[in-house]
Formats: structure tokens, C-alpha cells, sequence
């Protein structure tokens, strides 16, 4: 993890600095008794503990790491969604605070909590079956399909959140699928997806038209990050919503054993006057949350939104980040270790770059356990300067304060604006690494 964080690579020769650091690596992540079971198992207890007695958001999805460079030495690796290069699905569950906003008062989405759990698929090479296909896949048995991992997503937010206040899974249009909605879920536990399905409702409408016809008011405007070919711009909107029925789809495997019809609700936001030649935002969000209002409307948007965080998350472990898709790692099961611990590393440092200004409203224990706050407030002490501007600005026992310890470990000067900027990603790693071996002795020095 150290070593993740300083050098955030995932190149074993890059993180060991030589060939017999990269050996050590290696001897690490093939040992049978180092498991991802284990790693996942201590970052689901972080993540309840952090989470108990709060509204959370678990955020899902999934993405693919190619490693078409590197096919000769990769023998055991599946394919990715294009059938030919060489590669494995990763599907984590992370957790955000859901912030401010409850489901009568609009407000923005909290900051990072951690990894409930982290699901992994190896595509065979050839289809299992011939003209594969939506339909074809939904004959065949849940549990023999790779949707199944939105069941499963579901099942370990709703184990690890237990002692959650509330949990909305949140995912998106690739996890719209019936038996999704069907599935078993605790009381306190909602689901919050993007429609891509052109449901059938109980009235003999289809949605998506019997939602474009509905009355629509003016909604808030949105920020829409770049894409390529495209540039971030602010968006104003409009919603609707309403309560539906939605019937159960005509061939489905193992029809009998789904309810005909699900209760859900619906929002309907749409961007209005997007530039020319841009696709206008539209979103149709299905949710087991009540939505009665148009307060209630917009806190639903607002917490789908952050579902971006995990695409974030991505880029991080990848192409802006820890380049996992260079490593050289010759076997899936050694790979899948280097991924949980990339991934935890990655999310660690996105936790404290969020946290930094003091937005978020997060506490220390969202990140350490209590016992560490003496050592922050010590650093505090030992890192303020002089002058006013040099001094923590931020409360007592906040997460924010850590990130601002962890900033100036890492090398930030401790000022912000008139063109100063604050720590960023690269600092933050630098900084855990000073902060993780002064834990380290100050534990050392209690026990002694």
C-alpha cells in the first residue's frame, strides 16, 4: 500500500525500485495465504464501522482492464467486452456519505467512505452461446449470467451496511434489470438506476413516453464533466415524476418466480437549451425511494450524480492514476490482489482530496479509528506556521483536518488561493506515506 501511494503505479520493477523489489512484490502477491477475501473482508469492516447510524450511497458498475500489450505472457486472462483482447471485469461496491440532503431536502452527496466489496469476471473467449444476445442472455438462468453481479453488489451493500441508517445502491442502466428490483433487500436498503429499458407499466403505457407527456418543472442547473469531444458545461433542467407499475417482462427466465408487477418511482430529468450539436442530459431514474415532491425529485438526481465518483475512481486506477493496465503480472489470482490494493490505495487518496476544503462535513473516524486524533493534533502543532494563513483552519476530530496534515506532509505549502492551489492528488499520496510511517512509530512508542 505504501509503495502503491508513493509511486502510484501498479509495475511491480517501478514499485520494488529494482528487480529485487519487484521479486519481493511478486513472492507477496502469489502467496496463497496473502487472499483478496481477506483484504475485502478488512475494508467491509472499515467501510459498516464508518457508516453505521448514517444515510449511504453505495455506488456500482463496472469496468474492464485490457491488457491486449501483453497477451503472450498472460495466459489465464479472459477477454474484454470487444471478444479478442485479453483482460478482466472489476466490479467494486464504494461507499460515499449521502451528505446533507434527506428525501425532503435537497443536498449534495458526501465524500468517500471506502470499499464495501469488489467482484471480479473472466470472460471466456469464445461466447457460451451461439447468437448471443439481450434476449438470448435473459433465458438464461441469473446466476449463470454476468448480470447476476448487480444481485450480488446489492447483497454485499445490504450485509456490510447493516448498521446504516439508510443505503441506496446506486448504479447505472446496464443494471436495469427486473430481477434487480425483485430481489430480496433489507427494509432500510433503496436502489436508485438509470433506466434503459422501455418498460411496459401496468396501465399499458411504456415509459418512457408516458414520462416525456408528464408535466415538467424547472430543475436546478447541473455540472456535466468533459468528455471526449466534448467540454464540461453547466446544464439547466427540468423533472417530472410520478409512481408506476412495471410489469414483468414477457420472456424472462424463470418468470413464474418474479412478482407480475413492481412498484416503483420514477424521475425524469432533462437538460433544456444544450449547446448546439451537444446531446441534451436525459435521464430516467427508477428508484424504491417515495417521491412525492419536487424536492424530494431534485434529492434523487443529486444523489444518482454522484455516481461519477466511481467513474472517477476508475481513472484513477487506470489511465490518470495507477496505470494497473501496465503491470506484468502473469497470473488473474496474483492480479486480483494488486487490483483490491491499487483500488483501496486510489480510493484513500481520493477520500482526502475531497475532504480537504471541508465540503464533505466528514469526520476523522470516517478515515482512522479514534485512537489516532492525538497524533493528528500533535502533527497540527508541529506543522502550523506563524503566520494566520498557515494555520489549520479546519474543526477538531474532521476529516479535513487530516487532509490538511496529510497535504503539508506531502509537500503543500500550506496556502490556497490568489493563484496558490490547494494539495492535490500526487501530494496526498506522498503525504499518506509520511503520515502512514509516523502512525506507524507513534503506535510503536504506546506499546512500549
Amino acid at each position: 500500500m505504501a509503495a502503491l501511494a508513493d509511486k502510484r503505479t501498479c509495475c511491480l520493477r517501478r514499485l520494488g525500485g529494482g528487480r529485487a523489489g519487484a521479486v519481493r512484490f511478486g513472492r507477496f502477491l502469489q502467496n496463497r495465504r496473502v487472499t483478496v477475501e481477506e483484504m475485502l473482508a478488512r475494508a467491509g469492516d472499515h467501510v459498516a464501522q464508518a457508516a453505521r447510524g448514517r444515510h449511504v450511497l453505495a455506488i456500482q458498475d463496472t469496468t474492464e482492464l485490457n491488457f491486449s500489450d501483453h497477451e503472450a505472457s498472460k495466459p489465464g486472462f479472459g477477454v474484454v467486452g470487444n471478444r479478442r483482447d485479453i483482460g478482466l471485469f472489476l466490479h467494486p461496491v464504494i461507499v460515499m456519505d449521502a451528505g446533507s440532503g434527506a428525501p425532503n431536502q435537497v443536498g449534495h452527496a458526501g465524500g468517500i467512505l471506502g470499499l464495501a466489496d469488489l467482484f471480479t469476471m473472466r470472460r471466456e473467449k469464445k461466447p457460451a452461446h451461439k447468437a448471443d444476445g439481450p434476449l438470448r442472455d435473459r433465458m438464461r438462468p441469473i446466476a449463470e449470467r454476468e448480470s447476476r453481479r448487480w444481485l450480488d453488489g446489492l447483497a454485499s451493500a445490504s450485509r456490510v451496511l447493516g448498521g446504516a441508517a439508510m443505503a441506496t445502491v446506486i448504479a447505472d442502466c446496464e443494471s436495469d434489470i427486473y430481477e434487480l428490483f425483485a430481489a430480496e433487500r433489507p427494509a432500510h436498503v433503496h436502489l436508485l438506476v438509470r433506466a434503459v429499458h422501455d418498460r411496459v407499466l401496468s396501465e399499458g403505457e411504456r415509459l418512457f413516453g408516458a414520462m416525456a407527456k408528464g408535466p415538467h418543472v424547472e430543475g436546478r442547473t447541473i455540472e456535466i464533466a468533459a468528455r471526449p469531444g466534448q467540454r464540461a458545461r453547466t446544464a439547466q433542467t427540468r423533472v417530472n415524476w410520478r409512481a408506476v407499475e412495471a410489469a414483468r417482462p414477457g420472456r424472462v427466465y424463470g418468470a413464474n418466480a418474479l412478482p407480475a408487477r413492481l412498484a416503483l418511482n420514477v424521475v425524469r430529468v432533462e437538460e433544456i437549451d444544450p449547446p448546439d450539436g451537444v446531446k441534451p442530459v436525459l435521464w430516467t431514474l427508477l428508484t424504491t425511494h417515495e417521491v412525492r415532491d419536487v424536492g424530494q425529485a431534485l434529492q434523487i438526481v443529486e444523489w444518482y450524480r454522484a455516481r461519477w465518483t466511481i467513474e472517477q475512481v476508475f481513472r484513477a486506477l487506470k489511465s490518470q492514476g495507477f496505470a494497473i493496465e501496465d503491470s506484468q503480472i502473469k497470473t488473474p489470482e496474483a492480479m486480483m490482489k494488486l487490483a483490491v490494493a491499487a483500488l483501496i490505495a486510489a480510493l484513500r487518496t481520493m477520500q482526502l482530496v475531497q475532504a480537504r476544503s471541508g465540503s464533505t462535513g466528514q469526520k476523522l473516524s470516517d478515515a482512522l479509528d479514534d485512537e489516532a486524533e492525538p497524533l493528528v493534533e500533535a502533527l497540527v502543532r508541529k506543522l502550523e506556521g506563524k503566520t494566520e494563513r498557515l494555520k489549520c483552519p479546519h474543526p477538531k476530530k474532521s476529516l479535513a483536518r487530516l487532509a490538511w496534515v496529510v497535504g503539508r506532509l506531502g509537500g503543500w505549502d500550506g496556502y490556497e488561493g490568489h493563484g496558490y492551489k490547494p494539495a492535490g492528488p500526487k501530494t496526498m499520496a506522498i503525504g499518506l506515506i509520511q503520515f502512514d510511517a509516523i502512525r506507524l512509530g507513534w503506535s510503536i512508542r504506546k506499546d512500549v
